[in-house]
Formats: C-alpha cells, sequence, structure tokens
C-alpha cells in the first residue's frame, strides 16, 4: 500500500467546503456519512457470525448424537463457514498505526 500523504490547507479548505455544502443540500445524508455506519455494519456480521459459528456447533453435536455422519459434516461446514464471514473483514486494531518510512524501506528518489 502506498504511503499516506497529508492535505495541503487548500485541499483542507476545499474539503471544508465540501462538507458544508453537503450538510445544507442534503443533512440526513450528511447525517449518515458523519456516523461511521461500516463500523456498525462490521460489528453486526461479527455478532451474527458468531451466532452462526454457534448454531454449527449445535449441528455438529446433533449429528454426533444421532450419529448421521453427513449431519455432522454439515455443522463442521456451517461452523467454519460462519466463522470465516464473521472475521474476513474485521481489523484487529483499533487504532491506527502511523509508520514512519525510513529510507532503506520507502523510495529512494
Amino acid at each position: 500500500m502506498g504511503a499516506a500523504v497529508p492535505l495541503s490547507e487548500f485541499e483542507k479548505r476545499e474539503l471544508e467546503q465540501i462538507g458544508h455544502g453537503l450538510a445544507e443540500e442534503d443533512p440526513g445524508f450528511a447525517a449518515l456519512l458523519g456516523r461511521d455506519a461500516f463500523a456498525l455494519s462490521q460489528r453486526a456480521r461479527f455478532w451474527r457470525g458468531l451466532l452462526l459459528v454457534a448454531a454449527g456447533i449445535c449441528v455438529l453435536l446433533l449429528g454426533l448424537v444421532v450419529r448421521v455422519p453427513w449431519l455432522g459434516i454439515a455443522g463442521f461446514a456451517i461452523m467454519n463457514g460462519a466463522g470465516y464471514w464473521a472475521v474476513k473483514d474485521l481489523r484487529w486494531s483499533p487504532r491506527t498505526t502511523k509508520r514512519q518510512v525510513t529510507q532503506m524501506e520507502g523510495n529512494n528518489e
């Protein structure tokens, strides 16, 4: 991934003007963009995935108890698929780290 380049003062002013114009034109949409809707959907996906993992475990155990191999295999597949779906887009660090690129790591220009 590329290194983050800080915005110039002109770009900051332009973005601020665009934001104010958006807030005046469509306050509902501006409020939606102001919230972190993506993180909320990630949190919901995670909890739904955990529920599906629990359901997969239950189906797996049911297959073991009633001695139906295909039911146990289906439960295992549900459990693994739901676990992957729950964590595939998570960001594991709650804070962003700003790494300094040294001359050796970065571009040698």
